[in-house]
């Protein structure tokens, strides 16, 4: 589709004939504020807004309100959390492994002087709601009123502001961000948003594997795990929806569903975030240091364990060593001529056919593959095998997968995405959802193991079938999860 370089359109994905059967909501002044359990619980009103480019109240529509929850944590960490679905904020999820220097921090609301002071136990300002009337200075008669917004300042660690971008507009019906706000296709929720406001030559990192500059400023992202085919486009293997912003603040966008991520790319005053989920959890981490910001987030989403000091040596491979006799001539020479090597990786030929992924090695090419492998040890070498986590309809397993229900149902077929550099026809993802499944699989690769086998590479994990039927989640919000 061709861009309008509307905002409607572009970012918010409403269809640019208007025919579609959806609905944008606004969110307006809160019409409360209240403590409960040491959050702070905002009842915010949201208006339907016409169906047309130029923002106007559908005021024959009565306001729907959700709750927006505020929750601080240690260290530097406020949290906006609103479910339109009636969705609780958690503190434990597939994405969320919260340190122990994570606590939470009991906030309270005073109303002063038209606006709600919210505060921690220690008096530590930590968001500011604004209830006054914007002042205006109008260039023309002709405009109308801008509409009530929803206008709030956050001060993650009590000092650093971010704050909504509650007036990003040409005009008061022309908007380019919105604080907050959702859609509605057919009558359903599902999408949400959310924007901060952006400064002047700010820059931004972040945001998992990109191959291009590092300041991702002026650039807008859809956030979708799927096979990167080269280095030089937009398509990545590993989306992550976190950023870090040079005014000393970062965001973690709790959520699998996909997403938009406009950092001063649809607007250069907003930083916008756009989910396929009507649901927003946005951590907002804020510190002194970039250090700092990034340890906020790995306090919230787990550390990762230290490697084997092995693992970061010199790794050698190629596509693909396709016997025992050529992987011992090759590692033989690497130790006659002294070259460095510790670990030899087989990539697709250690099967029975290459490709056609079945967790044995070819008994005719690897007659004794766990001589083989223990004979490489001895030699220093550990070994590293490829796989992948979709099960080929020509394998052995596909009967034993069906039958327990250990791969996702398609619902229909499905051309893959990826490179599948093979003739294989992929009869479905294995459904780590299911914990029979997971098991199973896990099986498979003990048998491995047990052999002296040292790593797996877990390859292809960013396209998983997507027309089908998954255990515990839609493959929508598995997508983005799978990889992990």
């Amino acid at each position: 589709m061709r861009p309008t370089n509307y905002h409607l359109f572009d970012f918010m994905d409403f269809d640019t004939d208007l025919k579609r059967d959806e609905s944008l909501w606004k969110a307006y002044k809160p019409t409360s504020v209240r403590e409960k359990d040491g959050d702070i619980l905002v009842e915010v009103p949201f208006q339907k807004q016409q169906l047309a480019n130029d923002m106007a109240p559908d005021t024959d529509v009565p306001q729907e309100t959700q709750t927006l929850v505020i929750r601080q944590y240690e260290p530097g960490i406020l949290r906006l959390f609103m479910g339109c679905g009636g969705e609780q904020p958690s503190d434990t999820s597939e994405m969320l492994q919260m340190s122990a220097r994570v606590k939470r921090l009991p906030l309270k609301a005073e109303f002063v002087d038209d606006q709600w002071i919210i505060t921690d136990g220690a008096g530590v300002r930590r968001a500011v709601i604004n209830m006054q009337q914007p002042l205006l200075d109008r260039w023309s008669e002709l405009l109308p009123d801008p509409q009530e917004t929803l206008d709030m300042r956050l001060y993650p660690d009590g000092k650093h502001e971010v704050r909504l971008a509650a007036y990003d507009h040409f005009s008061p019906p022309r908007y380019d961000a919105l604080p907050l706000a959702y859609c509605k296709l057919n009558g359903r929720r599902e999408r949400a948003t959310l924007s901060f406001e952006c400064k002047l030559n700010e820059c931004f990192a972040g945001t998992g594997e990109r191959f291009g500059k590092m300041d991702l400023s002026g650039q807008t992202f859809f956030l979708k795990n799927q096979d990167g085919q080269g280095v030089n486009n937009r398509r990545t293997y590993k989306n992550i929806p976190f950023y870090i912003s040079s005014r000393m603040y970062g965001v973690f966008y709790h959520t699998t569903a996909y997403s938009k991520l406009s950092l001063a790319g649809v607007s250069t005053r907003s930083v916008e975030f756009l989910s396929d989920q009507a649901l927003i959890d946005a951590f907002i981490i804020g510190g002194d240091t970039v250090e700092q910001i990034t340890r906020g987030y790995r306090d919230l989403t787990g550390y990762p364990s230290m490697p084997p000091l092995w693992s970061y040596g010199v790794w050698m491979s190629r596509m693909t060593y396709f016997s025992a006799d050529e992987v011992n001539g090759i590692c033989d020479r690497l130790r006659k001529e002294h070259y460095p090597c510790d670990v030899i990786h087989l990539d697709t030929g250690w099967f029975k056919t290459d490709w056609l992924c079945e967790w044995k090695f070819n008994e005719e090419r690897f007659p004794n593959p766990k001589k083989f492998v223990q004979d490489l040890l001895k030699m220093g070498f550990k070994v590293s095998l490829w796989q992948l986590p979709y099960v080929a309809e020509d394998a052995e397993q596909i009967d034993e997968a069906r039958k327990n229900n250990y791969i996702c149902k398609l619902t229909k077929q499905q051309d893959s995405e990826g490179s599948n550099f093979s003739a294989l026809d992929y009869a479905g993802t294995i459904d780590f959802t299911s914990e029979k499944a997971t098991n199973w699989y896990k099986g498979l690769l003990k048998n491995l193991l047990d052999m002296g086998v040292k790593c797996i590479k877990t390859d292809f994990g960013e396209n998983i079938h997507m027309d089908a039927e998954y255990e515990n989640m839609s493959p929508e919000l598995l997508n983005n999860l799978f990889f992990f």
